[in-house]
């Protein structure tokens, strides 16, 4: 083994000798970032794992339980868990979510590994619905929706198509952000410094990525079939990337105009969050 990586796991073994302390403190400071560096996990390697798995059990506040049982699931490519331990984490993790210790973010990536692990979408959910609230269900099973559960044994069912729907929304409200950031222009103004989060930190990114440009080619049929954006709103998209193409002015009369044809003096919000008939 790498003499590095020897020191570093043994600091992490250090850190957590004891609860409540500021050593303690530290690791699970320092774990929010780690787990979702796939390099560092791996370049920690199994020493990494084994401690995560030994220190675990040792562990009661719910929200470190929880930070432990994501960092061991995001290990899936460098360790080998059996089908027990797997189930048995699932349903500690399950515990966690029933408490509120989880994020949404985390909870549906650490899913999603359980699911490449083994355990079946059917069951997740079934737990989920015995533990979250609707709302929140759906939020989590949305953002798991395109790769683990489109084709789920559960996609006929009424909560599914909410899901489905829900996930479609995203994806509508993320386009039309993106369009806004170009065409109107106190969204362009203000957004760096709104509580409104972006894809892109301003227009200028949008405008130097020449969005739509990536979207659209591999993506039109897809978005209208799906009914995440019409066909209208499509041919908008493709006027926009047309005249960004052309270095075309965003305060031009042509850009304005799009902003017109797309919402149709309606209110901006409605149109964001209505999926297309």
């Amino acid at each position: 083994m790498d003499e590095k990586v020897k020191y570093i796991n043994e600091l992490f073994k250090y850190l957590t000798q004891n609860n409540d302390t500021k050593e303690y403190q530290t690791f699970f400071a320092l774990l929010k970032n780690i787990k979702y560096n796939p390099s560092l996990l791996e370049y920690y390697g199994k020493e990494f794992v084994e401690h995560m798995i030994d220190l675990l059990p040792h562990i009661e506040d719910k929200y470190d339980q929880a930070s432990l049982i994501e960092t061991i699931i995001e290990c899936l490519d460098i360790y080998t868990f059996g089908e027990n331990y797997l189930k048995e984490t699932f349903d500690k993790y399950m515990l966690c979510i029933a408490e509120k210790a989880v994020n949404v973010k985390g909870m549906s990536a650490c899913l999603i590994g359980f699911i490449q692990a083994g355990i079946s979408e059917k069951e997740i959910i079934k737990k989920l619905e015995e533990n979250l609230e609707k709302e929140h269900l759906i939020s989590v099973l949305s953002r798991m929706y395109i790769n683990y559960l489109a084709d789920s044994v559960e996609d006929k069912s009424y909560l599914m198509k909410e899901v489905q729907e829900a996930y479609y929304i995203s994806q509508r409200s993320g386009i039309v952000a993106q369009f806004l950031l170009l065409v109107h222009p106190y969204v362009r103004k203000y957004a760096g410094i709104s509580q409104i989060t972006f894809l892109y930190d301003s227009y200028r990114g949008v405008y130097e990525d020449c969005w739509p440009r990536g979207l659209l080619p591999n993506m039109k049929d897809t978005l209208i079939k799906s009914k995440v954006l019409s066909s209208k709103e499509v041919s908008i998209l493709e006027q926009l990337d047309r005249l960004i193409n052309m270095q075309e002015e965003l305060d031009s009369m042509e850009v304005r105009k799009l902003y017109e044809d797309s919402f149709e003096g309606k209110d901006p919000l409605e149109v964001i969050f209505t999926l297309p008939m």
